[in-house]
Formats: C-alpha cells, sequence, structure tokens
C-alpha cells in the first residue's frame, strides 16, 4: 500500500482542483496498493457480454473474445446487492479549520465523500448526498446511474463552510424522510451535544438503518502541538482565548481522548461502526472502513 499512499496524501489531492480528479485518483490508488483487486468478488459476479460503447470501463473488455472475432465486448456483471447509501457531510464553520500545512476538515471530507460515491457507483449502488449544518443546505436524492457522480461531485466542488452545528436536528430529519433504508455514511467533527448526536444515531438504528460515522478532526485539534502564546478562536461562536498550549496540552489530550473513546464505544453499543480520521493522513484508512462495513452488509 505504500506506493499508492501518496496519490491518498490529502494535500496532494487539493492541488488537482477537480473533484472529478480528486475522486479517481483517489480510489484507483487505494485499489493500485490492494490484492486482489476488489472489483471481482466484492459485490458483483460475472454475468454476460454486451458489445463496447465509447465511455465504457476498458478494464472490463474481454481480450479473449476481442482475439477470436476481431470486436470488442464487454463483461456484464451481475449485482449480489445493491445497496443505497446516504452520504451527510457536516459543511458547518468548524470544519472549515485547517492546521499548518493541512488541508481543512471540510475539503479532506468532501475528498472522502467524492471517493466514496465514485467507488459505489461504481459498484451500482444508489448514492445521496446530504450537506448540513444547522440544517440541510444540499440534498441530492440517490441515484445509480453514472452520471450521477457528475451531480455529486459539482456540489462537492461549489461545498463552502457555513453556519453552526446541529447535528441531532439534521440526523432526525434524515431518518424520518429516507424512504429506503440503507448505509448513512456520517462525516463530521461532532461538535456537538454528544447526548443529542446519540439519540438522532439511534433513531437512524431504530429504522433499521446500517451507520458509520467518520470522525473527521485536524492533527492540531487531537494533539495540539503548538508553542508559545496563542490565541484561539471558535469558528462558529467567534470566542477567543488568549493562552501558552504547552502549559495546558496534557490535560487538553486526555480530555478529547475521552471524547473519542466515548463516542467510540456509545456508537459501539448501539452496533454502529465509528472510525477516527486525522486530516493529515491519507484517505487510505476511510476507503477501508467503507469497504469493511459494506461487506458486512452483504
Amino acid at each position: 500500500m505504500k506506493q499508492s499512499r501518496k496519490y491518498l496524501d490529502p494535500v496532494l489531492l487539493s492541488k488537482l482542483a477537480n473533484m472529478n480528479l480528486v475522486a479517481k485518483c483517489a480510489v484507483e490508488g487505494f485499489f493500485s496498493g490492494l490484492h486482489p483487486s476488489p472489483f471481482h468478488g466484492f459485490s458483483v459476479e460475472y454475468s454476460d457480454h454486451r458489445e463496447y460503447h465509447p465511455g465504457d470501463e476498458l478494464k472490463f473488455l474481454d481480450w479473449k473474445i476481442f482475439g477470436r472475432s476481431d470486436k470488442l465486448y464487454i463483461k456484464q456483471f451481475e449485482q449480489e446487492t445493491n445497496a443505497t447509501v446516504y452520504i451527510l457531510l457536516d459543511n458547518s464553520r468548524s470544519m472549515s479549520f485547517a492546521g499548518e500545512g493541512s488541508v481543512s476538515k471540510l475539503d479532506y471530507g468532501s475528498f472522502l465523500a467524492a471517493a466514496l460515491s465514485y467507488l459505489m457507483l461504481i459498484q451500482c449502488d444508489s448514492v445521496s448526498l446530504i450537506l448540513f449544518a444547522e440544517r440541510i443546505n444540499k440534498h441530492i436524492p440517490p441515484r445509480s446511474k453514472r452520471t450521477h457522480l457528475n451531480v455529486i461531485l459539482t456540489s462537492l466542488q461549489r461545498n463552502k463552510p457555513t453556519g453552526r452545528t446541529k447535528l441531532a436536528d439534521v440526523l432526525h430529519t434524515v431518518a424520518e424522510t429516507t424512504k429506503r433504508r440503507g448505509l448513512v455514511i456520517l462525516i463530521s467533527d461532532l461538535l456537538d451535544d454528544t447526548g443529542d448526536i446519540y439519540q438522532g444515531l439511534n433513531h437512524l438504528k431504530y429504522l433499521k438503518h446500517d451507520v458509520l460515522i467518520f470522525h473527521t478532526m485536524d492533527h492540531q485539534e487531537l494533539y495540539l502541538n503548538y508553542e508559545g502564546l496563542i490565541q484561539f478562536e471558535d469558528l462558529e461562536s467567534r470566542a477567543k482565548i488568549r493562552t501558552f498550549p504547552q502549559s495546558l496540552r496534557e490535560a487538553y489530550r486526555d480530555s478529547v481522548s475521552g471524547f473519542v473513546d466515548e463516542i467510540n464505544r456509545t456508537a459501539g453499543a448501539s452496533g454502529i461502526d465509528y472510525c477516527l480520521l486525522d486530516t493529515s493522513e491519507p484517505l487510505d484508512r476511510g476507503l477501508m472502513a467503507f469497504l469493511a462495513k459494506r461487506k458486512k452488509m452483504m
């Protein structure tokens, strides 16, 4: 996986400046480090052939038939299972934070959402994108057509941080309005009242949704490695404080560790998968967690 990790680096992806390239680069870089390819035996099974049409994936060409007939045919695959996947991406102002030399949590979450959408549509799953802060700001209903990817990636490309986090309200709204059970993927820094968040997540579980949380945090939020006198500002409330971080670093890290452990433990008790993502790290951990969850659903 080491060689492909450079294609998953969030800073490198941010320089591509095109969400379609980001999605393709991230997914293909990830798969190049896996053996065997998860496209075969993951959620599809060989079924039949059809004639090649421009735009079809060249990797599915049947070269044996080409050798016999001089005609191009594509291998068709029969879906063992098709999922409906709802990607919930937090675009509140707190997600705009980025430590020095890293991408923002929102950019990181957008890259992950783009890669997941690309991957799921290849597998013929239906994908929905929901951008939210205090309320749902954008809702793209689930579709499984390849052209649906352009709609999702355009929204991610234009995504901007706005408003404060009201995660619980959004989770309840999603639970009440989704018509088909599926996999709910939450990408957020979870900076809201945890008790309310659990109620919203349990509402989704009560309705038989599978749930996967990607807890997205900046490296500095996790470890507070600043030096010297620093002024910190809450991006949502605008409250400010000046302090020497080194004087409170140990207590801060203990508090963050307790926060993460509590969410992980509480989520696990409700049958919810949890994955902490450090935005300084490549996207492969998030993609691997998704594949593991997807296989459990089959």
